[in-house]
Parts: C-alpha cells; sequence; structure tokens
C-alpha cells in the first residue's frame, strides 16, 4: 500500500511539473516573439502604444511612458524597440512567475489549471501575439504580484502607487478598479474602507485630470519626434487611429463583436462552473461580483474596439481572484488533487479553435474569403 501511494504522489508531481514546463515553454515562445518584433524594421501597434509623450504637446493621456522611455534613451542610449522588449519580457515573466507560485500555494486540480491555459487566459498571448505586449501586462502583473505572497505594509503601498501611476500609462487600468478592490479584500481578508476609498477617490480624480486636462495622443508631431529617435513606425499604429472610422467599421463588423461578447459569456460560465463545484460558499459573491465588474468595464467596451483585449484582461484578472480564494495547500508539497478532467480539455480545444480562426477573420479585416484561404494554406486537404 505503501508503494502504492508513493507511486501516485510521483505520479502527480511529474503532473505537476510537467504542466508548470508547459507554461515555461508559452512562456519563452512569447519572449522570443517579441523579442524578433523588436527587432522589425517598423514600429507596429503594439510597440507605439509605449511611445507616446509628452515631448508632443505637453500632458496627455498615456504619455508617461514615452517620456520615460525617451529620458533614458538619452541617458542611457538604450533604443526605444528594445526599451520596449525589456518591459515586456520583464512584466510579462512576472506575470507567468507569481501566478505559477500562487497557484502551488493552493489546492489546485486539472479544472482550474486547463481553465488557466484557456484562449481567453495565458494563452491569449501567444494566440495573438501581434496585439500582446501592451500596457495591460503592468497591470495584470500587479495583481498577480499583490495575489501571491504576504500582504504586508510595503505590497499594499505598491498595489496603490502603482495602480495610481498606471493610469497615466493608460486610462484603460480605471475600468479594472474593481478588481484591484477585489484582490485587495481576498488578500488581506478584510475591508479597509480607508485604503478602499482613498484608491477610489484618487484614481477617479486622476482619470478626471487625464480627461479634462490631457491632450490627444498625438499633437502633430510625435512621429517626426520619434524619427528622430530612430522610429519608423508601421501604416498601422496608433498615432494614425481614427476613432470616427474604428466606429463604423465596428458596426460593419457586428458578427464578429457579438462573438468577442459570447466568448466572453462562455469564459464567464466555466469559470462559474467552476466556483460552483469548488467553491460553493462564494457563489452569490461571485455572481455579484461577475454583475458590479462588468457593469464598471461596459464603458471601455464602447469607447474601443479591442474587444478582445478587453476580454484577455478580464478573464486573466478574474481567474486569478478565483485561484487565490481556493483553500491553501496544507501539504508540504504541492500536488494537483483529482482526477484529469477530459471533458473540459476537449471543450478548452474547440474553444482554442474557434479563438484562434475569429482571431484570423478579425485581424485580416473581417474577410470570410481571407480566412478560408488561411485554413487552405494550412490544411490543404479541406
Amino acid at each position: 500500500m505503501k508503494f502504492k501511494h508513493k507511486i501516485g504522489e510521483i505520479s502527480k508531481n511529474v503532473e505537476l511539473y510537467g504542466y508548470i514546463g508547459f507554461l515555461i515553454i508559452i512562456l519563452a515562445y512569447i519572449v522570443a516573439q517579441f523579442y524578433i518584433k523588436s527587432h522589425l524594421p517598423e514600429v507596429s501597434w503594439t510597440g507605439s502604444d509605449w511611445l507616446i509623450n509628452y515631448e508632443d504637446g505637453g500632458f496627455k493621456r498615456r504619455g508617461f511612458s514615452g517620456s520615460i522611455l525617451f529620458f533614458i534613451q538619452d541617458i542611457l542610449k538604450i533604443p526605444l524597440n528594445t526599451q520596449i522588449f525589456i518591459i515586456q519580457f520583464f512584466f510579462v515573466t512576472m506575470i507567468f512567475y507569481f501566478i505559477i507560485r500562487l497557484f502551488l500555494l493552493k489546492k489546485i486540480n486539472w479544472d482550474i489549471l486547463i481553465l488557466l491555459c484557456s484562449p481567453l487566459c495565458l494563452l491569449f498571448i501567444p494566440i495573438n501575439i501581434f496585439n500582446s505586449g501592451r500596457k495591460e501586462i503592468i497591470l495584470i502583473a500587479l495583481v498577480a504580484f499583490f495575489a501571491y505572497g504576504e500582504a504586508n505594509h510595503l505590497k499594499k503601498y505598491i498595489l496603490f502607487i502603482g495602480y495610481i501611476v498606471g493610469l497615466f500609462l493608460h486610462e484603460l487600468f480605471y475600468f479594472y478598479l474593481p478588481f484591484i478592490i477585489a484582490v485587495y479584500i481576498l488578500k488581506t481578508n478584510k475591508i479597509n474602507l480607508k485604503y478602499l476609498l482613498n484608491l477610489f477617490l484618487v484614481s477617479t480624480l486622476t482619470v478626471g485630470i487625464l480627461f479634462f486636462f490631457g491632450g490627444e495622443i498625438n499633437q502633430g508631431k510625435t512621429i517626426e519626434i520619434l524619427k528622430l529617435r530612430g522610429i519608423k513606425l508601421s501604416e498601422l499604429n496608433i498615432f494614425t487611429y481614427d476613432m470616427a472610422k474604428e466606429r463604423k467599421e465596428m458596426f460593419a463588423a457586428y458578427k464578429s463583436y457579438i462573438l468577442f461578447a459570447l466568448e466572453l459569456l462562455l469564459m464567464i460560465f466555466l469559470f462559474f462552473a467552476f466556483v460552483k463545484r469548488y467553491l460553493p460558499l462564494k457563489v452569490k459573491v461571485f455572481k455579484i461580483f461577475v454583475l458590479m465588474s462588468l457593469i464598471w468595464v461596459s464603458p471601455l467596451y464602447f469607447l474601443g474596439a479591442d474587444w478582445f483585449r478587453w476580454n484577455h484582461i478580464y478573464a486573466l484578472l478574474l481567474i486569478i481572484l478565483i485561484i487565490l480564494a481556493l483553500p491553501d495547500n496544507d501539504k508540504r508539497k504541492p500536488y494537483i488533487e483529482g482526477t484529469f478532467n477530459t471533458s473540459l480539455l476537449l471543450v478548452s480545444i474547440l474553444f482554442f479553435i474557434v479563438f484562434f480562426l475569429h482571431i484570423k477573420y478579425d485581424t485580416s479585416g473581417n474577410s470570410q474569403e481571407k480566412l478560408l484561404e488561411f485554413i487552405k494554406d494550412k490544411i490543404p486537404f479541406i
């Protein structure tokens, strides 16, 4: 009996380390792709987002990152595209590191591990590498960092200050404020009204200042300034973004956006099924939080076209909260409880295929012809 128990324990350890190895391979692929992107002759949308700056027209939305990168380039002579790669490498690595460390401390099972690798969570980045590596990686890394380890005073200050500074990087951070509040409450196991009220007031005031006093992203000279700093922008970049045109294209591509909405609803349903099974006492709280957070984030879907990104941020932050809510592992060694969920894996694989094809369809200008051409090119016997 002892021998069988030992064999079973070894088997579970192999499963766990195999899963972690899979995540490390995914991370290595992501980093390699970011490195390749950083050496392309032209900087696309993902990179240009980091280069919004105050040098062209003064104070503006999202301009803090570009000004900091300019300062580093002037002092240390590090090229801007290299700096962007370093930032992407650091924060994406932190996301994987803290999530892995977090679930190793919990009573985990194959259900949550499969969900973690869904196309709206960790696998979103390699699937949609063209649009990955933007400023939300800082927000996700911040939440994952606070969720793991002891919630001491230093980490509370980092969460508060990091979130407020993040608003100067991108105002979308504000639409995920419920997740910052939730991770604080879950981690500290208490509602600190003073801390949370100050967080709400300061972040709301910051967004108000950005909205009323912040200038446009491109004041007319940004592209010339970037050329002088060694950056050549591709046709698709944030400085030539036309919101009116994008709005018209959104209505024209309504089928794609309906599918984005359904994909998010599917992910929430899968999360709900998990919570109902493994965290039954938190089902009511889960329902209330999902409803409130969806209402809070909904203006972002109206203001922007990147619904796939909003879904990814929402889903990944939500699963971090769910993992955090799991009971602590009281064993000396971490392991995966229960049996492998083949049904959930099949659902995830089907979801992966649909989402992958959807992204190809969306990025090809919502062209069915180009999508069919892509499929025939990859699978010639169809």
